[in-house]
């Protein structure tokens, strides 16, 4: 009574796996709209109105909606981060202190004497 089962075991390589599976979860994305630019209402000169008549009423910060959000943003846009900034800050400042010091010794000043430099 006993009945004798065959199993065959197909074993693909990894280019075989992915012409048969789809790993990119492509069912789970909605297809996406045609890749069309959509025009804005208004123009950059109105855009600026409008920032200014809102200036007041937009966050400092805590958002992408925020002054900081938009700052942030500009900034990337140019290639640049509030981090790198305030890096180049800290490295003006201590080259400020190092020049000073060096005014100090050079002409024997008192360096309270800096204080208006």
């Amino acid at each position: 009574m006993s009945e004798q089962v065959k199993i065959q075991k197909t074993i693909y390589s990894l280019e075989g796996v992915n012409n048969i599976i789809n790993t990119k979860f492509s069912q789970l994305i909605p297809p996406s709209a045609p890749n069309t630019q959509v025009k804005p209402d208004i123009d950059t000169t109105e855009f600026f109105n409008q920032y200014n008549l809102l200036f007041f009423e937009i966050s400092p910060s805590g958002s992408d909606e925020s002054h900081l959000g938009l700052a942030t943003r500009s900034l990337e846009y140019l290639g640049l981060s509030l981090d790198d900034l305030q890096s180049e800050i800290d490295f003006l400042r201590q080259e400020n202190v190092e020049l000073k010091n060096q005014v100090v010794q050079i002409s024997k000043l008192n360096p309270d004497d800096l204080q208006d430099i």
